[in-house]
């Protein structure tokens, strides 16, 4: 990865032959000079800093790395005085940057950018007390509203134009106006998600009300042989972790969540990371931050929109949609976006990625909604309900039964509510029991490779214990049982996963590899419409070192029998037999750890891993990715007596916490990402009542850290190119909607990403 002092001389090497440096660091020494305080307080600073940047201009020029210093210098000194930022108050903006004049004095620029203004809004999360707004949003039709997919991710699901929804409990809207030091105008409520556009980061957003809000016209001018077209971004930069505070503080006036327009040059094509695969994105260098992502950047000559911006590195470039490569997308068009001209529409390059969103199968209710329990045994029933069996009389001839889960049977036409039946304690329930089924499995075990460290394309060894001795030896005397696509480290005295570690993918011709079979669970794992998976022992290990099926199917209810590993994740291959092996490797109890109903399941986004992946991949230039998960097996865990088959009672210790590391292909190189998700089991009686509320929590952590926490020690080259500090995990963070915290000195502090 190159370091800071390369980035920063990549940045002017391309801004020399637009911008005379050597005369604008000139006036900042100068000024410099002028203030310096007896005392070399800040004004000293200024100074020099100013000289350290002039000395790396000229190494620039030479052809030269600069030093830290001498970077530090440049980033303080001359980038706030290349990329202004303009404050938009009623409308209006003005500058006193020398090489910005025009937009003052050129009547047409101005009347331009000051025509789109209106049409550019905040995007609002009503109720999310963490985050109160997501990004950026414009008019673009009709009712329409154009952002970015990274941005609709925070508050929707899916991809596409079919399945795709707002969360539960969540909400968006558009504010116009936001402005500095005047009231904020209207939130217009997001009535409805139009398109999540599978290819680019970008989708449209329905809204009601919009008055005086023209829609903004998108360009089909082809900028892959443009360079250095003047532009202006406006959005709403928010405070950016990522990069550096004193430049930042000065460069926004220390006011942030506000319109901004901010100009600069945008040209050529590049290609970029977005929702695992590479881009052709158009390059501009405008100085937006995170709040900026869903901006419009417009062609000062034309008031026409260039590109959607989506994203960058700080200080090497910025990144946009070409406007012109979204008129040759029939969706787009059809979904009523304004062009310029007349657009080619039909179909794309990139219409396999439409394919997809079409031929993708609906996950089973297993896979993607939280079911209550797996279904107890009729003596169960009988059992639970024993002691508060109760019956309501409904209307419309429905009879609740409360058992101890409500169950709701329509009865038909009932002219006497009163004689409704009514399930006594004595009365056997037999409808809808499911049968405990064991799912197909490949028997023949010396098959499975397990993990692959070249998956994604860049050797990612598997972590390690970090004390061997708590490690399950399998019968052969081996330390690691390996399936197909994933592989898993016990722990002997907990008999559950100490780690494991899984290739994922979601490329199609991987997970439906030969057209016209069946890919369900329930095809899958050979069951029927009623049956439920009984998980089952792997035959190379002890069975001392596992926990028997019963243990979650005898529990009353306590916990699930989720995946750690999760099946549609490592469900994939070449051939149907090799994507069923590596289904039915899943259902092994060295898979599973106890863990509440709903914990691994993906109903629409809802405190779970699902969106993280998600998030991740969204700047990732491969599909695939490695994954290392499992449970936090901390001493303090509270005990549960649980079932162990005849007469017997387990003691388990059941993990609150569960982690995971997230490592994809980047256009560099890798990045990793850690994450925690986390629940408070202090005042829950682990008694064989035992039931967890369903609020966990999730974070982001330093991989070292979590090295502390979990006895697992990661590769290096993992734990190097953790994202945790970076400005990527900083923006993924705020558009997961979760906290950032670390270890220090022994006492867990979190930021928020604000």
């Amino acid at each position: 990865m190159a370091s800071r002092e390369e980035l920063v001389a990549s940045y002017l090497s391309r801004l020399s032959s637009k911008i005379d440096l050597s005369e604008t660091v000139q006036r900042a020494a100068s000024a410099g000079e002028e203030s310096v305080s007896p005392d070399g307080g800040r004004a000293g600073k200024t100074a020099r800093a100013a000289k350290a940047a002039q000395t790396g201009v000229a190494e620039i020029k030479r052809g030269r790395i600069p030093t830290p210093e001498q970077s530090a210098g440049i980033e303080a000194i001359i980038l706030p005085k290349i990329r202004p930022v303009l404050d938009v108050v009623d409308g209006k903006f003005h500058t006193d940057h020398p090489l910005w004049q025009k937009l003052n004095d050129d009547a047409a620029v101005r009347g331009r950018l000051e025509a789109a203004l209106p049409s550019i809004g905040r995007i609002e999360l009503p109720g999310n007390p963490d985050y109160p707004y997501g990004g950026t949003g414009f008019v673009v039709g009709q009712n329409l509203i154009m952002t970015n997919r990274h941005v609709a991710a925070i508050f929707a699901s899916g991809v596409g134009t079919r399945r795709i929804a707002i969360k539960p409990q969540h909400r968006a809207g558009i504010d116009f106006r936001r402005e500095l030091d005047r009231p904020t105008g209207p939130t217009l409520e997001v009535r409805r998600v139009v398109m999540i556009h599978p290819y680019w980061d970008m989708a449209l957003l329905a809204v009601d009300g919009l008055s005086g809000q023209s829609p903004l016209v998108l360009s089909l001018r082809d900028m892959s042989g443009e360079d250095m077209v003047e532009v202006a971004a406006v959005g709403y930069p928010a405070f950016d972790t990522r990069n550096d505070r004193g430049v930042q503080n000065d460069l926004f006036r220390r006011v942030f969540g506000v319109k901004r327009l901010q100009p600069g040059t945008l040209g050529g094509i590049q290609d970029a990371e977005s929702f695992g695969k590479m881009v052709p994105a158009v390059r501009h260098n405008c100085s937006t931050l995170g709040g900026n992502s869903g901006s419009a950047l417009i062609d000062l000559e034309t008031g026409q929109v260039l590109a959607l911006h989506f994203g960058g590195r700080y200080e090497v470039i910025n990144h946009g949609v070409p406007a012109s490569e979204l008129a040759k997308d029939g969706h787009v068009v059809d979904a009523g976006v304004r062009f310029a001209e007349a657009p080619a529409g039909g179909t794309p390059q990139w219409e396999p990625w439409w394919r997809r969103t079409e031929e993708a199968p609906v996950r089973d209710a297993d896979d993607a909604s939280p079911r209550v329990r797996d279904a107890p045994r009729p003596r169960d029933v009988q059992a639970a309900a024993k002691p508060q069996t109760r019956t309501q009389t409904m209307s419309g001839g429905e009879v609740q039964l409360t058992i101890p889960l409500h169950v709701t049977i329509r009865l038909g036409d009932a002219e006497r509510p009163e004689e409704a039946i009514t399930a006594g304690a004595g009365d056997q329930v037999d409808a809808g029991i499911e049968r405990l089924a064991i799912p197909f499995h490949d028997e023949k075990y010396d098959s499975r490779t397990g993990y692959d460290p070249s998956f994604i394309g860049v050797a990612v060894p598997q972590p390690r214990p970090a004390d061997q001795s708590v490690v399950a030896k399998t019968k052969d005397g081996g330390s690691v049982l390996h399936y197909q696509n994933f592989s898993i480290v016990m722990h002997q005295k907990r008999r559950l996963a100490l780690f494991t570690t899984s290739n994922v993918t979601a490329e199609s011709r991987l997970k439906r590899p030969e057209p016209g079979r069946s890919y369900t669970r329930k095809a899958l794992s050979g069951l029927g419409p009623q049956d439920q998976e009984r998980w089952f022992p792997d035959p190379r290990l002890d069975d001392a070192f596992q926990l028997p099926d019963v243990f979650y199917t005898r529990d009353d209810g306590a916990f699930d029998k989720g995946h750690i590993v999760r099946r549609e994740d490592v469900a994939f291959g070449t051939t149907y037999d090799l994507l069923r092996r590596a289904n039915g490797d899943t259902y092994h109890v060295t898979n599973c750890s106890p863990q509440v109903a709903g914990f691994n399941r993906s109903t629409l986004g809802e405190d779970n891993w699902g969106d993280l992946e998600d998030h991740v991949l969204s700047g990732a230039a491969s599909e695939r990715y490695c994954q290392f998960a499992g449970p936090v097996l901390s001493p303090d865990d509270e005990v549960f007596v649980g079932a162990g088959g005849g007469r017997v009672r387990l003691r388990v210790k059941i993990p609150s916490r569960f982690w995971k590391v997230i490592v994809v292909r980047t256009e560099t190189g890798i990045a990793s990402y850690g994450f925690v998700l986390e629940q408070d089991l202090s005042d829950v009686p682990l008694q064989e009542e035992f039931i967890v509320p369903e609020n966990f929590r999730r974070f982001m952590e330093p991989i070292a850290d979590l090295e502390q926490r979990t006895g697992v020690r990661f590769p290096d080259i993992v734990r190097d190119a953790d994202r945790h500090g970076t400005n990527e995990g900083a923006e993924l963070a705020f558009r997961a909607g979760i906290r950032r915290r670390s270890i220090a000195e022994g006492v867990i502090t979190e930021e928020m990403i604000k």
